[in-house]
């Protein structure tokens, strides 16, 4: 089955390319198969998981390909599986941090609501646009909260996150060649990005690196399909760094870093050698694939990552305009500290000054702050530790809570939560692995404390 859905996905991306239209086609199907799967076992919390997930990985592309119905399409059919998930299994009555999360910002829809009449959006586009997020991450963080699941059943979810991200990648590459032609200045680039938003293109290959990075070492279990994965590997990496969007590749190198190292003290002395050992492959890996896009390039990367424009000239801001977003989401906030200035205002609240709205936030958490007041800084508070409190000084047992955390944190950073991927890979977080009873080989990789 594996090698089919490999198959079936590069298939996709050539067809998608080749026949546009069929895009909105692949949505349905997506749409149908889950629904029909989570409908006909409603027992099986894995395939909530798994319909999350492959919608999550798919949702940048169907928006590349005009493959949805409308923009926010992707969160929505996560709220949609959740639901179902929810009304099947139920939620822990333990999971009210998130019942309370939702209920602060309650206050900033209701400022939003009386002064609506001071710009001319609609208030149901303006209040979903902003809070489709909030609300995937609500949802599915009630559905995971300490939900068990094998350890066999989860990587399969990373699978199915992983498998959209192929058809992307050879959409991409057929969508325009990538010759030295297209890399003239150090900027994000759209036309390496399948012509779409570089940024989250980066952002999407970035959590596909990490995934299969987490495969490298706790490998496949049919050495073809390692190998066919690994090369699917060197492949995101080289896509995402031809995006010249820092973001999302710089949150793999830290999800990567952290990573290794919890892996490290996991496993026992043999293992640890082999660790070693890939890590040398690694590091040579590295190295290969940055001088290739460097060549690949004539170097422009290199002006893009140290923070020069395409004549090598350093940048006085290297954030692209995000601090001067960040700076005027804190200045709503020192205006309404309390209850803040109303979902999605702080867009009109920067127009006072500049007299154009210029760009939504990048950044999910001066967002809060700006238009949810102190409410919003408990709202965060609520968000970091409870996953934090469950995998620390509780029963859970995830060694992926940590880099699941960091994606969630540093995507919201630099890319709020436009897309549905930052919400659902937070609840993941949340959930229980049961290493007892994946295979005796899983269960001496890890070493987990309960086995000890």
């Amino acid at each position: 089955m594996s090698y089919l859905n490999l198959a079936i996905h590069i298939g996709l991306g050539l067809l998608i390319y080749f026949f546009e239209f069929l895009s909105l086609f692949y949505f349905f199907s997506i749409f149908i198969y889950f629904t029909y799967m989570i409908i006909r076992q409603p027992l099986n919390a894995k395939w909530v998981l798994l319909g999350s997930a492959y919608i999550s990985g798919a949702e940048i592309f169907l928006r590349m390909t005009d493959g949805i119905i409308f923009w926010e399409t992707g969160k929505y059919m996560v709220i949609f599986f959740m639901l179902l998930g929810i009304y099947n299994k139920g939620f822990k009555y333990m999971s009210w941090p998130y019942l309370l999360f939702i209920i602060l910002l309650i206050p900033g829809i209701v400022i939003t609501y009386v002064s609506m009449d001071f710009y001319e959006i609609s208030f149901r586009k303006n209040i979903l646009f902003n809070l489709s997020g909030p609300l995937s991450l609500f949802f599915s963080a009630l559905f995971c909260y300490q939900l068990k699941i094998k350890l066999q059943d989860f990587f399969k979810v990373f699978d199915f996150l992983v498998y959209p991200l192929i058809s992307m990648c050879i959409y991409i590459i057929l969508y325009v060649p990538t010759g030295k032609e297209i890399f003239t200045s150090a900027e994000s680039n759209a036309a390496a990005s399948g012509g779409y938003s570089g940024n989250q293109v980066a952002t999407i290959l970035g959590l596909g690196i990490f995934i299969l990075y987490a495969r490298f070492l706790i490998p496949y279990k049919k050495k073809i399909f390692h190998f066919l994965m690994m090369g699917v590997l060197i492949l995101f990496t080289i896509r995402g760094l031809l995006t010249f969007s820092r973001g999302g590749m710089l949150t793999a190198a830290l999800m990567i870093g952290f990573f290794t190292v919890i892996y490290y003290f996991k496993v026992d002395l043999k293992r640890k050698a082999i660790l070693t050992s890939k890590l040398i492959m690694l590091g040579i890996g590295i190295f290969s694939l940055w001088s290739y896009t460097l060549i690949k390039t004539d170097g422009m990367i290199y002006n893009r990552y140290s923070g020069r424009n395409a004549l090598g000239e350093k940048e006085e801001d290297i954030t692209t305009g995000r601090i001067k977003i960040l700076s005027k989401e804190l200045d709503a906030f020192l205006k309404a500290p309390l209850l803040g200035i109303g979902v999605g205002r702080t867009k009109f609240f920067r127009a006072q000054e500049t007299g154009r709205y210029g760009l939504p936030t990048h950044n999910e958490v001066t967002r809060l702050l700006g238009e949810h007041g102190i409410f919003g800084i408990l709202a965060f508070i609520l968000l970091l530790f409870t996953p934090t409190y469950l995998n620390m000084f509780g029963d859970n047992k995830n060694i992926f809570w940590i880099p699941m955390m960091i994606f969630w944190g540093a995507t919201i950073n630099h890319s709020a939560m436009r897309v549905a991927v930052p919400g659902f890979i937070y609840a993941l977080a949340l959930l229980n692995l049961q290493y007892s009873s994946a295979k005796a080989q899983d269960r001496q990789s890890l070493n987990t404390k309960k086995s000890e």
